[in-house]
């Protein structure tokens, strides 16, 4: 008796992971990709990992997605002569504001005491979470302007990931187990039947298929649309990365991702990259749902470094100043880069069937948290085809086999206005 045939749509790491762990459960995989592999946000991510979410779900897939990465040649089956690096843990480091404090962020006091009982959530959960006090924070990191806060979050094994090197061998992997690539294949249509697809059109002739995974996150909604599926509530939000390169020689490669402040409206946050960081934030941008795919790379004038000292990027500079002075007292510009976010009513993703057709999984909508996601959102993509969760409920593998993950938090039709959203999109 012939595989099933999975279409997995969407060459970035969800699709690539997805890839892989469908072609391990023995179906016949095609992962289809309208360009290059890589060719959307996957590539252009600033590719954080955490576990300090708010949402209890989302915390239990980031410990699974965590403990994955840390293993991930092994679960990959990577030549020993290739394994490069995937995950750095050098921490997330979130500061909050003394409400005495010059300026403190608004609702600092409410801020802290808030960030106080997510953590005490966390450790319930098993994230290695502390509070740190200011004494904490200055003997650890004094380029920090400790004096100014009431205390901060600290995980050591949070960190940041290597996008690349993911789907790549992500897609390596899918094949040496059987997986079809197809690249510069773009879908244009489906035929349906009885509320299912039985094949795809694409640039490249049909595709028969039993299952399509939709991993096209910023170009969901209209995937779904091009497939005959459900309206998904994802929007793509430009984002822009700012890449500083310090003056005075320091060394930060150890330096943790950095939150300046929480609550303050830009949440302006650094990491290192090499010997360089790379500074983000909420740049409130309009959404772009006609967006092609050239757009990614176009920087306008008022958020490129380039352009005068009013653009977006010495905003966040400005933002920062306060909690590292000698820091951006020192940075220099020296790139300016982007790339969509697919952001989500709640910030959660969509993961789970269409509510139009049977056969239809999206996972998508990652609001800026697709690379972290990819690991769990390939688990529960796999327990969906495979009826491994007829209960609503994907349990996750030793070690973490105390944990579980309910599927009605993620799915593409729920109920928006009963949910709170993540605090930080970061």
């Amino acid at each position: 008796m012939a595989a099933e045939r999975v279409a997995v749509i969407g060459g970035g790491v969800t699709g690539a992971l997805s890839a892989a762990r469908l072609a391990q459960r023995g179906f016949d995989v095609y992962l289809l990709e309208k360009a290059a592999i890589g060719n959307g946000s996957s590539s252009r991510s600033m590719a954080g990992i955490r576990a300090q979410f708010g949402a209890r779900e989302t915390v239990i897939g980031m410990l699974f997605s965590k403990w994955w990465y840390t293993h991930f040649h092994e679960l990959l089956c990577t030549p020993d002569n290739a394994r490069q690096p995937v995950i750095k843990q050098n921490g997330y480091l979130f500061l909050y504001d003394d409400p005495a404090a010059t300026e403190p962020a608004p609702d600092a006091a409410a801020n802290w005491s808030r960030a106080q009982a997510t953590a005490a959530m966390q450790r319930t959960l098993g994230v290695d979470v502390e509070l740190l006090t200011p004494a904490d924070i200055a003997e650890r990191w004094p380029h920090l302007a400790a004096e100014r806060l009431v205390g901060a979050t600290w995980c050591a094994t949070d960190g940041f990931l290597f996008p690349v090197i993911i789907y790549g061998e992500g897609i390596r992997r899918a094949q040496e187990l059987g997986a079809h690539v197809l690249q510069w294949t773009e879908v244009t249509g489906a035929d349906r039947r009885g509320g299912c697809i039985t094949s795809l059109q694409t640039s490249r002739g049909p595709v028969e298929v039993d299952w399509v995974i939709n991993c096209t996150n910023a170009w969901a909604p209209r995937t779904s649309s091009t497939l005959g599926g459900m309206p998904l509530r994802i929007e793509p939000v430009k984002r822009f990365l700012y890449h500083i390169r310090l003056s005075r020689s320091r060394d930060v490669a150890w330096w943790p991702m950095t939150i300046y402040g929480m609550g303050r409206p830009l949440g302006a946050h650094t990491r290192p990259e090499g010997q360089h960081l790379i500074m983000a934030g909420m740049s409130h941008t309009p959404t772009e749902p006609a967006f092609e795919d050239a757009d990614q790379d176009r920087v306008p004038a008022q958020f490129d470094h380039r352009y005068g000292v009013d653009n977006f990027g010495f905003r966040l500079l400005a933002d920062m100043e306060p909690y590292a002075p000698s820091v951006a007292a020192d940075a220099e510009l020296f790139a300016t880069t982007c790339g969509y976010y697919g952001m989500t009513p709640d910030a959660v993703p969509l993961i789970g069937f269409d509510i139009q057709l049977s056969n239809v999984i999206h996972a998508a909508g990652f609001s800026g948290h697709g690379v972290m996601h990819a690991p769990v959102s390939a688990l529960l993509v796999e327990a969906l085809v495979c009826g491994d969760a007829a209960d609503g409920v994907v349990r996750l593998p030793p070690p973490l086999d105390s944990h579980a993950l309910e599927l009605a938090a993620f799915a593409p039709g729920r109920d928006f206005t009963a949910r709170s959203a993540e605090s930080a999109v970061l």
